[in-house]
């Protein structure tokens, strides 16, 4: 098993979303070759982790380093490792976020001009290597905040990575405030009770996970954002286990924030309705899809897998999307006819 962070420059800017599409496109190929890491990006500046068998990350290796898009490609580290430090990710990124300027060495590494001496740069990568090991969600974060907004962050991602470790059992104010090192009063200034903090959690990890995919929406279509998105939940049962808990609260008008959560849910729904209307309209998909009908099929498979993926262990909910939703398609494309009972073939009786 090997470890090898390397920096490079990117040759043209790239924004966060365009980032996170090259990394959707990637995380198949990587799930398949074993292949786990971390890229973060300050500016033009890039420092990447790839984990994995040695001659597999040599060869992903080598092929940034020819990728057109990077240049001044430099390794730092490339050392023999025991375990990985991003088991559970084929490949996640960090955009600026206000809690990179506490991980040591980050912007050591970019900032001109750079050291000669090599130790320096592995030093600092080591030191990077090792905070990210020690703030497994960080990857996830992807909020570009004012200097007043970083408590809160801080008390969201210790949220999410107490929700990640223990899930909603172990979910308080005084857990969260442990966690993220905030005292319980600095967490209750900023949400008022549990529901808030929970409400709020949710919201930020899930718009974290999808919103730098959203432009794959105008650019490849509302069924190839919805494997991406399903992709990435699997990648993290802890937060397909939350979005599930949430889902179920919101079906009872009782509890407390079933209104958010069913109107968070109302919203997702609307924006795949949306969504399949402008592929019509585009020629992506036939003019003969109801986009209504449209978003409440594509939905029904979507929620339907994560929940199977949760409860069977001979689920593969992205493979299962794939032909599921290829087939869909093939049906959109003909005219659609109300069946009467009698059109509906019957078995015969034993």
């Amino acid at each position: 098993m090997r470890s090898l962070v390397y920096t490079s420059t990117q040759t043209r800017p790239i924004s966060d979303s365009e980032l996170a599409q090259i990394l959707a496109v990637g995380r198949e190929k990587n799930t398949r070759l074993g292949v786990t890491g971390m890229l973060a990006h300050r500016d033009s500046n890039c420092i990447g982790i790839i984990e994995g068998e040695d001659d597999v990350v040599h060869e992903r290796f080598e092929q940034i380093r020819l990728d057109p898009r990077h240049t001044n490609v430099r390794v730092l580290c490339d050392d023999p490792v025991q375990q990985r430090s991003f088991p559970d990710w084929s490949m996640a990124f960090q955009p600026l976020d206000p809690l990179m300027r506490e991980v040591p060495g980050f912007s050591d590494l970019f900032d001109a001009p750079r050291p000669s001496d090599a130790e320096f740069g592995a030093s600092r990568a080591r030191a990077l290597l090792e905070w990210f090991r020690k703030h497994p969600l960080a990857p996830l974060t992807n909020q570009h905040a004012a200097d007043d907004e970083v408590p809160r962050t801080r008390a969201l991602n210790g949220a999410i990575a107490l929700l990640h470790d223990g899930g909603t059992t172990s979910f308080s104010i005084e857990a969260v405030a442990e966690r993220s090192g905030l005292s319980v009063a600095e967490v209750e200034g900023l949400f008022p009770n549990r529901h808030a903090l929970l409400a709020a959690t949710v919201e930020r990890w899930t718009q974290a996970v999808s919103a730098p995919l959203l432009p794959m929406i105008t650019t490849q279509g509302t069924v190839a954002f919805l494997h991406t998105l399903l992709a990435a939940h699997v990648e993290e049962p802890g937060l397909m286990r939350l979005l599930a808990s949430t889902l179920a609260a919101a079906t009872d008008p009782k509890v407390d924030g079933a209104d958010y959560y069913r109107s968070a849910y109302g919203q997702f729904r609307q924006t795949i309705r949306t969504a399949l209307a402008a592929d019509v309209r585009d020629g992506r998909e036939p003019a003969t899809m109801d986009p209504e009908r449209g978003a409440q099929q594509l939905l029904a498979l979507y929620d339907g897998l994560r929940l199977q993926a949760l409860l069977t262990t001979d689920t593969d909910p992205v493979d299962a999307f794939d032909r599921a939703a290829a087939r869909m398609r093939r049906g959109w494309s003909e005219h659609y006819e109300q069946p009467t009972y009698w059109d509906i073939p019957v078995a015969p009786a034993p």
